[in-house]
């Protein structure tokens, strides 16, 4: 069957498209995303890709026992006006998927920092008289670990390890007397009068922080940089922090293979071809950074509350 838009659904596309005046590059679309609510009934995960400028979308809906696969189609970008260059411009991009008895118009448009909504529009053609219907569902962006490209020019070599000496910034405190509070609105691990950490209104991770420090020990917050430091890690009596603790988000890799490296004038300490940490123009930082992994020996890089971070922490 031929791809078509009812004028209904054509009317409906133009007023989505143009409900907001933000714009985004094709990059902002480009990705695995997943639905935000686990229990949804409807798409619960979309691959938007852009192959020289072939932008496609591929969907999965919810079944049982697993999500159905509703194929890969083309999709169609959207810019403000006829002016204006698609690929830097695009605000919204649309496809359409046809399933034998149903026509589903999927509108897709940013929704914030790794977030975009599906708007979809499904019409029966099999003459169930079933009526049409409209759903919504916002989704996030699944990050993952990507290869750095490698320049056309001779590596640089790696810096050589450091030594034992390493100018710190730590401040000390007291885990068994650190605790959450609300002040002024905004959560805060504390240690007495002590602002450490602020979660605005993440209140969980605020309670997930002080149970991380507590169960580590950790007395020590540690900095590079500051007043607005690249590069923050967590001691224990000047030691690493050792274990583990059930339900961390870590990612693993070897102190023995990190670089310093610059690439495209951002300066960053990467394992192998992946980037673990960017310091931006601050070389120096970045090489203190690698010094100070060296010397501790961490092996992981933990978070809490990603992608946006609210505390990280390194430990063996």
């Amino acid at each position: 069957m031929k791809k078509t838009l009812t004028a209904f659904s054509s009317l409906l596309v133009l007023l989505l498209l143009f409900h907001t005046s933000a714009q985004a590059s094709v990059n902002q679309f480009t990705g695995t995303w997943f639905n935000t609510d686990p229990n949804t009934r409807g798409i619960t995960k979309l691959v938007i890709n852009n192959n020289g400028g072939k932008v496609s979308l591929h969907a999965w809906g919810k079944c049982h026992p697993k999500d159905c696969d509703w194929g890969k189609v083309p999709a169609f970008l959207f810019a403000p006006n006829v002016s204006l260059e698609l690929m830097k411009n695009a605000k919204a991009l649309t496809a359409m998927f046809e399933k034998g008895f149903s026509q589903t118009l999927v509108v897709v448009k940013p929704a914030g920092k790794n977030r975009i909504k599906a708007e979809t529009f499904t019409r029966f053609t099999d003459g169930s008289n079933r009526s049409n219907y409209h759903s919504s569902y916002t989704f996030k962006r699944m990050l993952i670990a990507t290869p750095i490209p490698i320049p056309p020019q001779p590596m640089p070599m790696p810096l050589p390890q450091p030594g034992p000496a390493v100018q710190e910034d730590c401040v000390s405190f007291n885990p068994n007397t650190a605790t959450v509070r609300k002040i002024g609105g905004r959560w805060k691990v504390v240690d007495g009068n002590h602002w450490m950490f602020d979660f605005g209104s993440k209140k969980n991770e605020a309670y997930r922080t002080l149970e991380i420090i507590k169960h580590y020990g950790m007395n020590q917050s540690c900095f590079v940089g500051r007043p607005d430091p690249s590069f923050q890690y967590m001691l224990v009596s000047g030691k690493s922090p050792k274990g583990a603790l059930g339900g961390e988000d870590c990612v693993s890799f070897n102190p023995n293979t990190i670089q310093v490296k610059e690439f495209n004038g951002r300066w960053k300490i990467v394992d192998g071809s992946h980037w673990m940490f960017d310091f931006g123009s601050k070389k120096a930082e970045a090489e203190k950074a690698y010094a100070i992994i060296k010397k501790y020996g961490f092996t992981r890089s933990c978070f809490v509350g990603r992608p946006d971070p609210s505390f990280v922490y390194l430990r063996k």
